[in-house]
């Protein structure tokens, strides 16, 4: 009763009742599956009362599998495919893995599908860390954890997260975010395979898959001096970049559908409103798409949605008449004509053209600074 399967890449927690003949021999058993994933399983138990026991049960079905598998991330397109496929191969050895792309193209699902399929041990957790959420000075000892006494504060023994870890996997999530420091010393614990915990002197091995993502333009921080070359080209031999959603229409169709048919079973899409999108640029790529359709679907309680409806939510499309500003020839002036009209409707407020554009704040910068311009209304090109 209640134990663990994978099934399709998926953890569930089953039933497997056996079957007995008539001298008492077991001849076979019913399968059966109680949750399929543990999402609902930790909804339970984060809808109940919060005591010691049932604290440790969350923390233990949090870390116990991966949010996807490789069947989540939906394509059509031959070269996403391929790089799939490559992963596959690559999931049952430990080498680390540098998966790049621009944001909302999927990166954490595929992080999340190497864990699954390298790993049929469901035991082995799946840690993720986003590098530039933590403050530098803390990231240390977020990582490799820190003896009693390391600093002023640290009353006691806390585990780092590689520690954490174990056997599994841990996502290094923006790590072109990483500080300088910091990069040097996880270039040690990958040559060396150990790490020692902040103000420690015992060796703790490391177990788990390394693997990092990244938005950022890696080669262009390694010029400006802000990325380790050596630590770059321990990851850039098993090195993967995801094509933006701009450049795989035909998959704008299967996700605008599947999202649909997932969320919201009752709403459809006309065929010239799937056209209209396929030509629009996704700045924040699946993401983006996904949170357009979810947008409509509720604010206009739609059962249809149409081309009209697009451009009110698409602000930047419904300037340019019944052609989406289109990324397929990956013009760059347009890009930059993009951004800046982004800016101009916002009133030159980077978070709010962020917002508009689908896209982080820190995106939002980095494409400015890789176009070459600045907020400026000065603006020329």
């Amino acid at each position: 009763m209640g134990k663990i399967h994978i099934i399709n890449g998926k953890t569930c927690i089953t039933h497997m009742i056996p079957l007995f003949d008539k001298n008492n021999n077991i001849i076979g058993a019913f399968g059966v599956i109680i949750f399929r994933g543990v999402e609902k399983l930790k909804k339970l138990v984060k809808d109940n009362a919060f005591d010691d026991r049932s604290m440790i049960l969350y923390h233990q079905l949090t870390r116990a599998e991966a949010n996807y598998s490789f069947d989540d991330f939906l394509t059509q397109n031959q070269k996403m495919k391929k790089i799939i496929q490559d992963l596959k191969k690559l999931a049952v050895h430990k080498h680390p893995i540098l998966i790049t792309g621009e944001t909302g193209t999927g990166k954490e699902i595929l992080a999340n599908g190497i864990h699954a399929a390298g790993n049929k041990d469901y035991k082995r957790p799946f840690i993720r860390i986003n590098c530039n959420s933590i403050p530098a000075e803390l990231l240390e000892s977020e990582l490799f954890g820190h003896e009693k006494g390391a600093y002023t504060f640290a009353q006691s023994t806390k585990v780092g997260k590689f520690e954490l870890a174990g056997d599994g996997t841990i996502l290094l999530d923006e790590i072109g975010g990483l500080d300088i420091n910091i990069q040097s010393k996880l270039l040690r614990v990958i040559e060396e395979q150990e790490f020692e915990r902040v103000g420690g002197s015992t060796l703790i091995p490391l177990r788990a898959r390394i693997i990092a993502s990244t938005n950022c333009d890696i080669r262009q921080k390694i010029k400006d001096g802000l990325f380790r070359e050596d630590l770059y080209y321990r990851f850039s031999g098993f090195e993967v970049n995801i094509p933006p959603l701009r450049e795989r229409p035909d998959d704008i169709t299967l996700l605008a559908t599947h999202f649909l048919k997932n969320e919201f079973p009752s709403c459809t899409i006309a065929p010239d409103a799937l056209d209209f999108l396929k030509r629009y640029q996704w700045p924040g790529n699946v993401r983006q798409l996904r949170n357009l359709i979810t947008r409509i679907a509720i604010i206009e309680e739609a059962n249809n949605i149409t081309v009209s409806t697009l451009k009110e939510h698409l602000p930047l499309a419904a300037n340019n008449g019944d052609i989406p500003l289109s990324f397929g020839n990956s013009s760059v002036k347009t890009e930059k004509a993009t951004l800046l009209q982004a800016l101009e409707e916002n009133k030159y407020n980077i978070s709010a053209a962020a917002r508009t554009l689908g896209i982080s704040r820190n995106t939002m910068y980095n494409r400015m600074k890789r176009l070459g311009f600045s907020s400026e209304k000065n603006v020329h090109f």
